[in-house]
């Protein structure tokens, strides 16, 4: 109740609120349901296309899970292939166990950076969705080329050169982007732009591919 007011809001709990938390990554935090900056912004990009759509989601967050889950969405479909998230199956992306053209919407938002074939992990995306699908990717992003070396195997240097000890590269939008067209999608990159102040506790600047299969 310490952060109870009418300042703020979380579009996935409904909580209002004085304040968010600031977490150690600047992403603003719910106090009530956990939910990250880049959550809420997902749903806020997904609320009002998601019904009777057939969902696929890697690696969910319980409070965005737990949102879908009460949707009009005709089926959500959550999956963590390592076991970090609660999920409800769990799914190689390098090889995943569902039919051809199966799947209106995927989600995959942070996954990608941490997949040693993730060209191969693209191509089994494009085949679960059905025609006019799509799927919401992001991942950390840099400017230039994509950076990866395949040499660089400790947790201490993965850390160091990609930003996190389980990462294997740093995706550039350009980069990614001509990695999903490659494997046959058609992509639109979304640069959303949000008041520093925003009653959502929205990323000021934040990137999302969308990546649609004709």
């Amino acid at each position: 109740m310490f952060y109870a007011g009418n300042n703020y809001q979380c579009n996935l709990c409904s909580f209002k609120l004085s304040k968010f938390v600031t977490a150690n990554s600047n992403s603003l935090l719910c106090p009530k349901c956990g939910s990250i900056s880049r959550s809420r912004q997902l749903w806020n990009l997904l609320e009002n296309k998601i019904e009777n759509k057939t969902i696929l989601h890697f690696s969910p967050s319980l409070s965005f899970q737990k949102k879908c889950m009460q949707s009009n969405a005709k089926t959500y479909i959550s999956t963590d292939y390592m076991g970090e998230f609660e999920a409800m199956k769990r799914l190689d992306i390098e090889a995943i166990d569902e039919p051809d053209n199966h799947f209106d919407i995927v989600i995959c938002y942070h996954v990608l950076e941490h997949i040693k074939a993730d060209k191969k992990a693209m191509s089994e995306l494009f085949r679960i969705l059905k025609p006019n699908g799509a799927c919401y990717i992001q991942t950390p992003f840099k400017e230039g080329d994509i950076y990866e070396d395949d040499s660089i195997t400790t947790e201490e240097e993965r850390f160091m050169y990609f930003g996190q000890k389980d990462h294997l590269r740093i995706y550039s939008v350009q980069g990614l982007v001509n990695r999903l067209e490659r494997v046959g999608f058609i992509t639109e990159v979304l640069n959303l732009k949000n008041h520093k102040d925003n009653v959502d506790g929205f990323i000021e600047n934040e990137t999302v591919i969308i990546a649609k299969k004709a």
